[in-house]
């Protein structure tokens, strides 16, 4: 009866995904957050990236980003209103109507982002009357484009020009989102700062996470030549209070539930200038003195940052000149030549962290950004999980990475334990029954 059940149930979700017309990578029920940064349109020559350019089925949420605050009026704005708006149909309408061709994606729309800072996100949250404004803009706007989400990204309460008084209007702000969102069922979430520092005087984690759908970790940029030496910019562990875990232990120590949690993945590294170089290429060039600025990628254009498709292919096209090498204490992988580093995520340290997200049960990942993952596919060999659950398509290896080891997750925490009792078997006939009907009234609808 079991087994003839579950081919059933098979049988028929996969009508259901055929119906749709959608191919679906998502094998696992993980959120997979993917920021898309909208000025990435803008970049030269093969980094520049599109609507287009996406492949949703890699994803269950997209988030477009940035929207902006109008500080006159206090509602949202576009922040470039051809690209977003007047372009054709605008880049709003050309993701939110992805969801046509793949129901599968929630889509949101992104507030803030660190160029808008901190001050007048502080003078809004701390006025009633302002935030009535903008909420009711931002129920609004978000009916107008299509969209059915809504990320705050607010850097940092707090911080940045902000009050110690944010921390509490920060919940008072998210709190009346929540509310308004509750008739059209939009989705609430927030990126959230990493540091321990910042967390402890912005947020008040138990509070906002009564109103918050997912709390977006912005785990990441804990270093950068800012400390006058190289550092890992996403390490997995470290002997002080800036790594993965230390953050993800905090918040959970500190009330926010783990189901609520989504942990952010950089898909890009820091760069650095040594002031001396090293001895040898087998060195470690960790720890080591750096110049104040490190250099800037071919692409993305911004000193001491480089995205993992320039990268990978700055190494992939020198590769006898750059030599790779793996820090143990962070689980971090770095490149060097002669004195210049990167320091930055790839498969191996992306499925390290996956795998420790699952093991403290929390709710998926975030990525920051997908447009710099190796979305055309040109690194190739040594740049992609070998166990991928697709090796014939090498675009985008960094969220192919993420699928595979939340599926294989998955897969491999679906069987019952050897000892577990099951049901009877009158029990499982009930459910194989509920299941089924429910599959073929989705089936229903669909061709309704």
């Amino acid at each position: 009866m079991k087994v003839h059940c579950f081919l059933l149930l098979v049988i028929l979700s996969l009508a259901i995904n055929n119906a749709s017309g959608s191919p679906r990578t998502i094998r696992h029920d993980k959120v997979v957050a993917c920021y898309v940064a909208s000025w990435a349109w803008y970049r030269p020559s093969s980094g520049k990236f599109g609507i287009n350019d996406l492949q949703p089925e890699l994803c269950t949420h997209l988030i477009y980003a940035f929207a902006g605050l109008n500080d006159t009026d206090w509602t949202i704005r576009s922040l470039d209103p051809y690209k977003d708006i007047e372009n054709g149909t605008g880049d709003y309408r050309r993701i939110t109507e992805l969801r046509k061709q793949y129901p599968h994606l929630k889509v949101s729309l992104a507030i803030g982002g660190w160029e808008e800072g901190s001050r007048n996100y502080s003078k809004l949250a701390s006025s009633p009357d302002l935030r009535k404004k903008f909420v009711d803009s931002v129920v609004a706007f978000l009916k107008e484009y299509g969209f059915n989400g809504f990320d705050l990204d607010w850097e940092f309460p707090a911080s940045r020009g902000g009050l110690p008084a944010d921390k509490e209007n920060f919940v008072y702000l998210v709190k009346e989102l929540k509310e308004a969102f509750k008739r059209p069922r939009y989705l609430l979430t927030a990126a959230i700062s990493a540091n321990i520092i910042i967390i402890n005087e912005g947020y008040d984690i138990p509070e906002i996470s009564k109103y918050l759908d997912h709390i977006h970790i912005m785990a990441y940029d804990y270093h950068g030549t800012w400390d006058s030496k190289v550092l890992p910019n996403s390490p997995m562990t470290s002997t002080d209070s800036l790594s993965v875990e230390s953050t993800i232990k905090h918040l959970l120590n500190n009330g926010a539930p783990p189901s609520k949690l989504v942990l952010g993945l950089p898909m890009y590294g820091r760069t650095f200038i040594l002031a001396k170089k090293p001895d040898s290429p087998q060195e470690s060039p960790m720890n080591k003195i750096c110049l104040p600025e490190g250099f800037k990628g071919p692409y993305t254009g911004q000193v001491g940052f480089m995205g993992y498709n320039e990268i990978c292919e700055e190494i992939a096209k020198n590769s006898n000149n750059w030599s790779t090498g793996w820090d143990r204490d962070s689980s971090t992988p770095y490149a060097i030549k002669e004195d210049r580093v990167i320091v930055y995520d790839n498969p191996t340290s992306i499925k390290i962290k996956i795998e420790y997200a699952m093991k403290m049960n929390l709710g998926g990942v975030m990525i920051w950004s997908v447009d710099t993952d190796d979305f055309r596919g040109r690194c190739k060999e040594g740049f992609y999980l070998k166990d991928s659950l697709d090796t014939t398509d090498h675009t985008f290896p960094l969220m192919r990475t993420i699928n595979t080891v939340l599926a294989n997750y998955s897969s491999n925490n679906s069987e019952p334990e050897p000892n577990r009792p099951t049901n009877n078997d009158k029990s499982s006939a009930d459910r194989c029954l509920l299941n089924v009907t429910l599959i073929l009234f989705a089936l229903l609808l669909r061709y309704a």
